[in-house]
């Protein structure tokens, strides 16, 4: 009876510890998706803020490319000169996601306002200290100060377009970030409002009225430095989520500095085979006002330099630069007696400009033939010849057709694979880089040949042609042919396969076979062409409030 009432206590136990094992499990299920849908939700926010950060890379990447001044057929940028609230000063490009998207970021209440603009300052305008927060809806770029137009993203203006919103182009002043200034000798008011130049020589920012200039452009125009402003690119970016992120880059345009020379040789030993001995065959390094009005008479220079204002990029060319160089430029004193030996002795008129450099002798001689150093070829560096230049080595010759390789519209690895190629015209000049030999009938731009390059005698090209590599230049034929700007040989590699390069620069060669009224014109607009082609990003960060 006993075991009985036992058995009967105890009914009921399984079934509430199946009960409490099944709850349990329940909990830790519970707790399981819980927690899956947790981190399913962080993976989601993560994302979702790395998508707006990468846009806002996007952005300013688009920024950064819309810089350059062979952005076409991306429509061209309004560059800044001033700092705000100078008109112009700012310019806006936006990408709107289309279907009721508006990208408004100086109006009050518009989702995707600029509110970091406060953060910089800029003279009497409002500024909030960064770390404070986003800006007050009144401190955005006044009215008449910015410029707004479309970004060339392919999917702007559509549901796909990437998620930056808008993308702020201005320049930088030494004073833009107080805490931080790019010169603390500037620190008045002038100083604090003057434009920050990138020197593309010395690779730094520098102040242009540290310099004696007002801006950046009256620092390269006036004094020939090799300097040009520093570009302050925001650029915000918004997912349809809602995360939302802001970064700047500080950009610096890549610059080169344009040869001493109408015709320069870089290196020792330089030759000039087969020197034209027609009346009518010149080379002149004063430089030319418009390339369609033909080559200057070889005389003396008389003329007064006026920026060219024809089609293009050219547009914007307003370096006069130097005035004046020699017609040849040569690396060394053998360089030189070979071109006096080379160059009939009844055509050393044709051969005119002067030796303004300094270092050298002043007055004009004919023929214009300038020795540009001892051993290796010295170019100018703010003016200032000798070793501190950045073109006397092949390193650095063979890093400057690395950096046009880079920033080409056209690359091609010689002859055949360039045949029946376009290189570039007046109305859209170009970058070509051909890494072997190659036959030319003409273009504009950059030409960059790291082989021999050969031209016939009615070959007509307006830019910079670069020689580097093996050094050698042919031109076959008599013709009226024209160069209007500058050409560089240079010898920087060895012409036995595999091609290394040299410890030293080599002989630059020049054979011309034929002479009728070829021409090389210095011109300084095209010789300069080959800056800004691209623009490097001095610094960066990231906007955290």
């Amino acid at each position: 009876m006993r075991q009985t009432n036992l058995s009967k206590n105890e009914r009921g136990m399984a079934l509430i510890l199946s009960l409490l094992a099944l709850l349990l499990i329940s909990a830790v299920g519970l707790g399981l998706v819980y927690m899956s849908n947790t981190e399913t939700s962080i993976n989601a926010n993560y994302k979702d803020t790395q998508a707006a950060f990468f846009a806002m890379r996007a952005g300013l990447e688009e920024g950064r490319d819309r810089l350059r001044s062979n952005s076409l057929p991306l429509p061209t940028i309004p560059l800044p000169i001033l700092a705000p609230p100078a008109a112009g000063s700012v310019v806006y490009i936006l990408n709107s996601a289309g279907g009721g998207d508006v990208v408004a970021p100086t109006t009050a209440g518009n989702p995707y306002i600029d509110d970091e603009f406060c953060h910089e300052s800029f003279g009497a305008l409002p500024y909030v200290a960064p770390g404070t927060g986003s800006c007050p809806a009144a401190d955005v770029p006044p009215v008449g100060s910015f410029t707004t137009m479309l970004s060339a993203s392919p999917n702007t203006g559509t549901a796909a377009a990437l998620k930056y919103k808008w993308v702020r182009i201005t320049i930088k002043t030494n004073g833009t970030f107080p805490s931080a200034l790019v010169d603390p000798s500037q620190n008045t008011v002038p100083g604090l409002a003057s434009p920050v130049c990138w020197d593309g020589t010395l690779l730094k920012e520098r102040v242009a009225l540290a310099m004696g200039y007002a801006t950046c452009q009256l620092a390269k125009n006036v004094g020939g430095l090799n300097v040009m402003p520093v570009y302050l690119i925001t650029s915000l970016a918004v997912t349809p989520s809602g995360s939302r992120r802001v970064g700047q880059y500080e950009a610096g345009a890549f610059m080169i500095t344009p040869p001493a020379a109408g015709l320069d040789f870089a290196g020792p030993n330089a030759q000039f085979n087969s020197a034209p001995n027609s009346n009518n065959f010149g080379i002149s390094g004063c430089n030319s006002t418009d390339p369609a009005n033909g080559p200057l008479a070889p005389a003396p220079c008389t003329n007064a330099y006026v920026p060219w204002d024809g089609p293009g990029s050219q547009n914007a060319c307003t370096n006069p630069i130097p005035a004046v160089l020699p017609a040849i430029g040569v690396g060394d004193a053998t360089g030189a007696s070979n071109m006096t030996s080379q160059i009939p002795s009844n055509r050393t008129g044709n051969y005119t400009g002067s030796t303004p450099l300094p270092g050298t002798p002043p007055a004009p001689s004919t023929p214009s033939v300038q020795n540009e150093g001892v051993g290796s070829a010295q170019y100018p560096s703010n003016n200032v010849l000798g070793p501190g230049s950045n073109w006397s080595t092949p390193a650095q010759l063979n890093g400057l057709a690395q950096a046009m390789a880079n920033a080409a519209n056209l690359t091609c690895p010689g002859n055949a694979a360039c045949s029946g190629t376009t290189f570039g015209s007046d109305a859209a000049p170009q970058i070509t880089y051909i890494n072997g030999d190659a036959t030319v009938g003409g273009g504009a731009g950059v030409l960059v040949v790291t082989g021999t390059l050969t031209f016939n005698g009615n070959t007509n090209f307006d830019g910079i042609i670069m020689v580097i590599g093996q050094g050698i230049m042919n031109v076959h034929g008599g013709g009226g042919g024209q160069v209007n700007g500058e050409v560089l040989i240079a010898n920087t590699n060895s012409h036995s396969s595999p091609y290394p390069q040299l410890a030293a620069l080599g002989s630059p060669t020049l054979n011309w076979t034929g002479g009728g009224s070829n021409f090389i014109q210095y011109n300084s607009c095209w010789a300069d062409f080959g800056s800004f082609v691209q623009y490097a990003v001095v610094a960066s960060r990231e906007e955290m409030y």
